[in-house]
């Protein structure tokens, strides 16, 4: 029997359907983050720490989505492939009410932590008084911030990142109105920061809403029931696990590294925040490609065609490459002038400028990282992206900076270094794929 074989156009059509939703679904993330950096910019550098150190903290919990998306994702995809809806659903219910169940404790547990966390970074002391109030409000949205992971997991599982990126047109329109109105107070007294994290608390409770009123429609194949199994909610969350231990250690690192900015005063410190916010906006394609992969990567599996699989990923890398180099190009070229609009002080904007040349530089290993990270978390082998980014990152990334810093060299020598070992970090990932594929996808 002749297997069914797929052309290149027609595996390029199947990923970019599932990666440029995706990923213009994060963008919009990103897009609602910078229009209010952008706005905080026009109150104060301190705006800007208070906000970035804040949402650096936020990320945080993004330790535990991670664990319920890739959990999620990992199940579904795999069932999808073998066209078994009904264990869909089972999935989709356990993990949701799991997830929802632990947003209590996280809740709890990171309003203990916030205040220690902004002393520790040792910002001055009004940025960190902002960031606390920031944060103090925006860590109300965890529930729904755990729940939307589920779902929108799911629908990204079965190749479905149309539906929730239409979602979030909507949200993100609604979101920056709302910035806009509650931080100026356009009919009201200005709320200033407050306005900012109301506006991001509100919308995505609605987005949830939204979510949860698309699956209650009658001819959906995604379906919420009040169902919860132990052992399917035991499954994901130790495919989650890995994931969710690898993202907390980066998060841990990016926050070191904002320390170690620190150190060379409040306006680097704000150049590398608007830097990274812009850098964030640019790879997003990239978080597009990664999802793709790890959709594919679970249905080519739940149908037994490894060799179709393979294909996929050769062909993300080279989509993804050839995105990323031209995001790289822009932000090498432009770095300047994207940063002006946020800060118009020397230091601010020379930070930012050097950061995103040298990350620039960095765009197409950073695609193998991500596209290959997926495949990995698709196939349920979280563990190899653990040991690969914990190594690199702390041994080839921190440890180095620290370095710098004692040694007190400039700043763009950070900068030089996350080149370094971005590039280093993208070499194993490709070569751990291509000796031990047969060992990794079953």
């Amino acid at each position: 029997m002749t297997k069914h074989k797929i052309t290149f156009a027609q595996r390029c059509k199947r990923i970019l359907n599932i990666a440029i939703p995706s990923g213009l679904n994060s963008l919009l993330d990103i897009a609602n983050i910078m229009i209010g950096i952008f706005m905080m910019g026009k109150l104060s550098s301190y705006h800007i720490n208070a906000v970035g150190l804040g949402l650096n903290f936020f990320m945080l919990i993004f330790v535990i989505t991670n664990v319920f998306f890739v959990g999620t994702n990992a199940q579904i995809s795999r069932l999808y492939g073998k066209k078994d809806f009904n264990a869909i659903i089972d999935v989709l219910s356990s993990m949701f009410f799991g997830a929802i169940a632990f947003s209590l404790p996280i809740y709890l547990i990171a309003n203990l932590l916030y205040p220690s966390y902004f002393s520790w970074i040792g910002v001055d002391t009004t940025s960190q008084a902002l960031g606390g109030i920031f944060v103090n409000i925006i860590l109300f949205g965890i529930p729904a911030l755990l729940a939307k992971s589920i779902l929108i997991s799911s629908f990204a599982a079965m190749g479905n990142t149309k539906t929730p990126f239409f979602i979030k047109i909507v949200i993100t329109t609604i979101n920056i109105a709302l910035n806009y109105i509650l931080i100026f107070g356009i009919f009201f007294e200005p709320l200033d920061i407050v306005g900012m994290a109301i506006s991001n608390l509100l919308t995505s409770y609605l987005e949830l809403v939204i979510l949860l009123a698309l699956l209650a429609k009658k001819n959906g194949r995604l379906k919420l029931r009040f169902f919860f199994s132990p052992a399917i909610f035991k499954k994901g969350i130790n495919i989650g696990i890995p994931v969710g231990v690898e993202r907390g250690f980066t998060i841990i690192s990016l926050i070191l590294i904002s320390k170690f900015i620190a150190t060379y005063g409040s306006d680097y410190l704000a150049g590398f925040q608007i830097g990274t916010r812009i850098e964030a906006f640019a790879v997003m394609p990239s978080f597009g490609f990664m999802v793709a992969s790890m959709a594919l990567t679970g249905q080519y599996l739940g149908k037994n065609r490894k060799d179709l699989l393979k294909q996929f990923i050769y062909t993300i890398i080279i989509l993804g490459s050839i995105f990323m180099g031209v995001m790289g190009l822009f932000m090498m070229i432009f770095g300047e002038a994207l940063s002006y609009p946020f800060s118009n002080k020397n230091d601010v904007v020379y930070s930012s400028m050097m950061y995103l040349f040298f990350i620039g530089l960095s765009q197409i290993p950073l695609v193998f990282i991500f596209v290959l990270d997926g495949a990995y978390r698709g196939a349920g082998a979280t563990k190899i992206s653990l040991i690969i980014n914990i190594t690199s990152i702390w041994g080839l990334r921190i440890l180095p900076m620290y370095l710098c810093l004692i040694a007190g060299l400039p700043i763009f020598s950070i900068y030089i270094i996350i080149l370094i070992e971005t590039f280093i970090r993208g070499f194993i990932f490709f070569y751990v794929f291509k000796k031990y594929f047969d060992r990794i996808f079953i």
